[in-house]
């Protein structure tokens, strides 16, 4: 790679010479393109499929740089349900479905939290429902309805005016103003939700009333929707591998005699069902008033709420602690090429109690939810000279994770505990429990309530912010505006975690809360498994309630403790953070437009201050940084004809790491001794940035284009796995942020849309990504056959996490006046996630196809039908061995097909 240095230069010469061109052309005579632009922009009326996409081309056709959009159809009747699965079809633009809904963006191959979405040009507090979520800057679409959404854009070239901090690009959604709209618009929806796998009907409404007066000065928009979802989830989990050519093993056994030998496993296989009822409400609310053609003043206010009570279900079976005793008691199993494909484990006399080799899980959630709100001022006054912007306000975004756990084991020398592991080809590890433990439909003695505990996480994310800029109205030669301005952000991002448990609880036996007779409720869990490798599963399912009385009957612990006792409401300092910034920039950008030629070019200031704050062995500590960048870019269209553009830009682009990395706090999972650290010595990400495209609009609706874009990146972060001591705890599993110095994106898009005369229509889009691989240096234990352990450094070669090499769209539809169907087909293909022991882990290949049919019954009212998933396709995660490239299968999640009947009305 060449060094950052050179980078820089190199961009400057560029971006010199980009600028050369372009005031070079200004001796020339200047046209009045702009303002054609603007009327093109503004004829175009939104209804339907077809004109939706007329819109979308022509807002991309007379943009400044490489921009995506997408507008409503209609008024409250976005395309897709989550605003995130209609992301998806944008070239360069991928999504994660963990959880069935769109999620995380990942534009050109760069992921989530590394790229931006703004909300009217600003960020959204965000949060999290689930404790173990770690703080992002990523935007969360699941708690924003798409009704509320009128259209967005996708940035991928970056220009002064627009926030920094995206490496891959910038998403604005944009809410609609009561004066763009007739007085009395009124639209109601009204709607079906159908899943195959909780097999439940759930219901959804929304509505937007909007007024002004006669004079068209004043008016108000009101809109407010509320969803409810039932999410069923069925997983087959892994708990990471260990094995052959592995430095670091279980923590609570000694080193097994011959463990090369015997062979790489998962340290643990569960069978996971994850059941949520979440309850959505939302509420928009925009006064707008323009007392004279000059000036105009909007005030917004937006907030939603997301209840999301859950229940997480998971038999755990660990064969590693199985393997340690293969050929020293009557446990059976195989190895081939170095990996365990069978084994058959059960309790044994002669095992140590360590070793127990089942555990079952149940973690309630109730109360869990998420929140978000947003209060925007914005104000534009126009002057014969130019025109004055401001915009200031205040977001927040609020979780609130309950998070009560409860364990059963069972004991390592009881011979009714036991399990079949298969893993044939290493490929699909999986667990069966019924043949050899009946007692799971009714349990007795078995497994005991080994452990427990009562935990409240609260996290919030505050940013106030403050812009002003000045647009001056220019004619120096072919530059036609210039515009100045600056901005101040202040952000919080704050967790705090509390928690109750018992000291002194022992996993098993007299020590315990007791047997799982004592807590079953007389419910069961039923896992198909249908889609995944795991063997369908039944097991009881204990009650909540009994569990966590047991827990609070336990006496408080004193200083003279010596039993079974409470700590109650114990502040958990190492997962608790607070990281704050304050961002001030400054920028210039002037627009051009000369013969043909148009664009922008500016420069962007920023200075960064960060502190975070938590506490490291009991001790609080406080870290302090301070960055400056200067940020040029310029963006050149080139109308080589009536229909075909040339682009060409170039960028330096900033990108800090998410809250949580920087944070001195651990989020932990002792139970299974994993989890995740924040770094706060992480420094920020920088690049170049290049591309060059061509657009052909050969119809209103259709464009045939290819651009191809290159990324120089220094100082990308990416996870790696490490063994820790924290607070007493071991926990072999940590996974924490590092930089990892230099690497390169290189890809191409390419894109193709076409309506045809007879109501038919379709489009094609592929993104192809290439990412450099980066060597690293990592600090590793390596443990000697007569068990010493040293220090020692390996060198691997780790990729930029997220990045799909290839990923693409197929659609068609269909629209006249009375119907329109459309078909949706998403692909990509697989991606790195982090660095592990055993190595590299990936998420597999993804696909998804989607469909819509609507039915314009009368004037006013339109019945719709959309399927989600339809080939009820899965995610799954694998493992890349180091020592020989051997693939080792890991998590397979089925989130099922989901269905919605609906009907909206509109005046």
């Amino acid at each position: 790679m060449r060094p950052s240095t050179f980078k820089k230069t190199v961009l400057a010469t560029n971006i010199a010479l980009l600028l050369g061109s372009a005031f070079s052309m200004s001796a020339m005579a200047a046209d009045a393109d702009a303002a054609a632009a603007d009327e093109n922009i503004e004829k175009i009326e939104v209804r339907g499929i077809r004109a939706s996409q007329a819109a979308n081309l022509n807002s991309k056709r007379f943009a400044d740089g490489t921009v995506d959009a997408i507008s409503a159809e209609d008024i409250g009747k976005f395309p897709d349900k989550n605003v995130a699965e209609t992301l998806a079809r944008i070239p360069g633009v991928t999504i994660d479905r963990t959880f069935g809904e769109g999620q995380g963006v990942t534009i050109r191959g760069v992921q989530p939290d590394q790229n931006l979405t703004l909300l009217n040009g600003q960020a959204v507090g965000t949060s999290q429902w689930f404790v173990l979520s770690d703080a992002t800057r990523n935007f969360n679409f699941e708690l924003l309805a798409s009704e509320m959404i009128s259209g967005l854009e996708v940035y991928k070239t970056s220009q002064a005016d627009i926030d920094e901090g995206a490496l891959g690009g910038t998403v604005i959604l944009h809410t609609r103003k009561p004066l763009d709209l007739e007085a009395n618009t009124f639209n109601a929806s009204v709607e079906g939700q159908y899943g195959d796998l909780s097999e439940e009907w759930d219901p959804g409404l929304s509505g937007l009333y909007s007024w002004k007066n006669e004079e068209e000065t004043f008016g108000m928009l009101v809109s407010a929707s509320y969803q409810k979802r039932s999410v069923r989830r069925e997983t087959t989990e892994d708990f990471g591998w260990f094995g052959p050519s592995i430095e670091r093993i279980d923590p609570l056994m000694e080193p097994p005699k011959g463990a090369d030998e015997k062979g790489a496993t998962p340290w643990g296989i569960g069978s996971a069902l994850f059941e949520q009822e979440r309850e959505r409400v939302g509420y928009d609310v925009t006064a707008q008033w323009a007392p004279t053609d000059e000036l105009d003043m909007t005030l917004h206010y937006l907030s939603s709420t997301m209840k999301a009570d859950n229940v997480n279900s998971n038999l755990i079976g660990i064969p590693f602690r199985g393997v340690a005793f293969l050929g020293e008691d009557t446990n059976e199993g195989t190895v081939t090429n170095g990996i365990v494909d069978s084994l058959d484990v059960t309790g044994l006399p002669n095992r140590p109690g360590w070793a127990r080799h089942m555990a079952y899980d149940n973690i309630f959630r109730d109360g869990s939810e998420m929140s978000t709100q947003v209060i925007d001022f914005d104000g534009n006054y126009s002057l014969e000279t130019g025109k004055l912007h401001w915009q200031l306000g205040m977001t927040e975004g609020k979780g609130t994770n309950r998070d009560f756990f409860t364990e059963f084991w069972v004991d390592a020398t009881d011979p009714r505990a036991a399990f079949d592991f298969t893993n044939p080809g290493g490929t699909a590890p999986a667990i069966d429990f019924t043949g050899a433990s009946p007692w799971l439909t009714n349990p007795g003695d078995e497994m005991w309530l080994g452990g427990i505990f009562d935990q409240l996480n609260e996290t919030t994310d505050k940013e106030t912010y403050a812009q002003l800029d000045y647009s001056w109205y220019v004619d120096f030669g072919g530059v036609e505006e210039i515009k100045v301005g600056g901005k101040y952000r202040d952000r919080s991002m704050e967790q705090n975690r509390w928690k109750t448990d018992l000291a002194g609880l022992d996993p098993i036996g007299a020590g315990s809360l007791g047997p799982a007779s004592d807590f079953w409720s007389g419910d069961m869990v039923n896992v198909d498994h249908a889609d995944t490798s795991m063997p369908s599963q039944s097991y009881f399912m204990p009650d909540r309630d009994t569990m966590y009385k047991a827990l609070y009957a336990v006496d408080e612990c004193t200083a003279t403790s010596t039993d079974l006792c409470r700590n109650t409401d114990v502040f958990q300092g190492s997962s608790s953070f607070d990281v704050s910034e304050k961002i001030s920039a400054l920028y210039a950008m002037a627009k051009f437009n000369v013969e043909g030629v148009r664009g922008n070019v500016g420069l962007r200031y920023v200075e960064t201050d960060t502190t975070s704050e938590g506490t490291v062995a009991g001790d609080p500590v406080k870290y302090e940084s301070d960055y400056s960048e200067w940020l040029p870019s310029i963006n050149i269209a080139y109308d080589l004809s009536s229909d075909v553009i040339l682009r060409a830009a170039a960028s330096r682009a900033l990108t800090r790491p998410a809250p949580f990395q920087l944070a001195p706090a651990v989020n932990l999972t002792p139970e299974t001794s994993s989890g995740s650290a924040g770094n706060p010595f992480l420094e920020p990400l920088t690049a170049a940035q290049y591309e060059l495209g061509a657009e052909w609009y050969f119809t209103p609706e259709s464009v045939l284009g290819l651009t191809a874009f290159k990324k120089d990146i220094s100082n990308f972060i990416y996870t790696t796995t490490v063994s820790a001591v924290i607070e007493g705890e071991q926990i072999n599993q940590l996974r924490t942020p590092v930089n990892g110095g230099n690497t390169s994106i290189d890809g191409v898009e390419f894109q193709m849309q076409h309506a045809f005369d007879n109501g038919f229509g379709g489009y094609v889009n592929y993104t192809y990504t290439d990412v450099a691989d980066a060597k690293v240096t990592e600090a590793v234990l390596i443990t000697n056959p007569d068990g010493s352990v040293v220090a020692a450094t390996r060198d691997s070669y780790v990729e930029l996490p997220n990045t799909s090499k290839n990923s693409y769209n197929l659609g068609a539809y269909y629209e006249d006046d009375l119907f329109s169907a459309r078909v949706n087909y998403n692909y990509r293909s697989e991606y790195f996630l982090a660095k592990t022991e055993i190595g590299n882990q990936y998420r597999d290949e993804q696909q998804q196809v989607d469909a819509q049919l609507s039915w314009n019954a009368t004037e006013n009212i339109t019945i719709s039908f959309e399927a989600l998933n339809l080939t009820n396709e899965i995610w799954e995660n694998y493992y890349e061995r180091d020592s020989d490239g051997a693939r080792l299968g890991g998590t397979q999640s089925s989130n099922g097909r989901r269905y919605y009947l609906g009907a909206s009305f509109r005046l």
